[in-house]
């Protein structure tokens, strides 16, 4: 027996992008919804560090460009935090209002000039001694310290309120590949089929197919007639660490390169317990070392940074993040959210949690302009079906 069923836009991919475009849809008038393979957020959104960049981490030399696209993103969320922007995410908790920049004397006086610059472009501000967070007051610390209006969002609570916000409309079905994909002469989808638990075949038909699936965006590569859809991994090897005596903190410590020293965020374990993740160059250069050698070198980091506290007493772990993106000539990050059609399909990659939004509205003008919103056929069919979870990141895992 086979069900159909059509609709406007099918999003294949469960992460930020996905559903933050999935609620856009719903409100503009299209009948939408997204096909998950896995947990929702099981991709790269649940291993982020939940950073509401606004951009002054890009303004170091070499990053001007990825500045300016993100530099409007904060405010879009805050906005929707109070309850006035185009979703609500009001009583959503934060985990931060603000982060720090760091500069320890020890270092280059570049990242000391660049901030001084940057107080006459930006809102940062240096703090005074009485003004440091926690962490840094003790004598050993010398050094100088910004404050940066830029939130930091718990990932899994963010992940919830987008579910419930659409959730009759997202789906766990198999993991898809291109034998679920029928297509006619001319590169578009006809439809996607799918075998149901009850041994009947589901096919779903769209107008638009939308895949923000990270990693799953790959397998367009194999079925583009032509090499637009192209894709790039520049992966990560973050760093966890666990300490008794550890104070919530959120900051980059800069360094004389485009590239922050280290990034620090502050999560909790189901029982509550804090620890820290890190990020940055560490996690950029620590791809080449297996996880013995990464927490090595995070120890030596963290040594370096914080002499005062005793990293003998600390736990640490590793794990990998394997992010997708649009391919890049220089194999860099791209300085924008990114999408590209072809025929009825689009590829999308939001680069950064924060640009969810853009790349939402990038993509709702360009179906306003293509396609024409139509009621459900059989809608019913499919909304009955499994619901997916919420994945889990892995500091609630300890």
């Amino acid at each position: 027996m086979q069900k159909k069923v059509v609709v406007d836009v099918v999003i294949v991919g469960g992460g930020i992008a996905g559903l933050w475009l999935l609620q856009c849809l719903l409100q503009q008038g299209f009948t939408a919804i997204i096909l998950e393979g896995q947990a929702v957020g099981a991709g790269q959104t649940h291993l982020a560090q939940g950073i509401i960049h606004g951009g002054i981490k890009y303004l170091l030399p070499g990053q001007q460009q990825a500045a300016s696209a993100i530099a409007a993103m904060p405010a879009i969320w805050r906005n929707c935090l109070k309850g006035q922007g185009e979703l609500n995410l009001t009583d959503l908790p934060i985990l931060a209002e603000q982060q720090y920049l760091w500069s320890p004397y020890q270092f280059s006086s570049k990242p000391i000039a660049l901030l001084a610059k940057l107080m006459l472009r930006t809102t940062i501000k240096r703090l005074k001694p009485q003004e440091l967070p926690i962490i840094l007051k003790n004598p050993l610390f010398k050094g100088w310290v910004y404050s940066v209006p830029e939130l930091v969002l718990d990932i899994p609570l963010l992940l919830e309120r987008l579910m419930q916000l659409s959730y009759p409309h997202i789906l766990q079905v198999p993991m898809l590949t291109t034998k679920n994909l029928q297509f006619d002469t001319m590169g578009n989808i006809t439809a996607l089929q799918l075998n149901t638990c009850d041994n009947a075949t589901l096919a779903i038909h769209a107008q638009q197919y939308i895949f923000t699936a990270g990693i799953g965006n790959e397998m367009l590569t194999t079925i583009s007639p032509t090499p637009l859809i192209r894709t790039q991994r520049r992966p990560l090897h973050m760093v966890y660490v666990k300490h008794p005596t550890l104070q919530a903190y959120y900051a980059h410590c800069l360094s004389a390169t485009n590239m922050p020293r280290l990034t620090i965020s502050t999560h909790y374990t189901k029982n509550g317990s804090m620890i820290w993740y890190l990020g940055g160059r560490l996690a950029e250069s620590g791809v080449q070392r297996n996880a013995a050698a990464q927490i090595a070198m995070a120890q030596t980091e963290l040594a370096a940074l914080f002499p005062w506290l005793n990293w003998q007493q600390a736990q640490f772990g590793t794990f990998m993040i394997d992010r997708a993106e649009p391919l890049v000539a220089d194999g860099q990050r791209p300085n924008d959210c990114y999408f590209i059609h072809l025929a009825n399909i689009i590829a999308a990659w939001p680069i950064k949690l924060a640009l969810a939004p853009k790349l939402a509205a990038d993509i709702l003008q360009y179906l306003q302009q293509k396609i024409i919103p139509r009621p459900a056929s059989n809608l019913t069919a499919i909304t009955q079906g499994l619901k997916p979870k919420i994945a889990t990141p892995p500091w609630h895992q300890l």
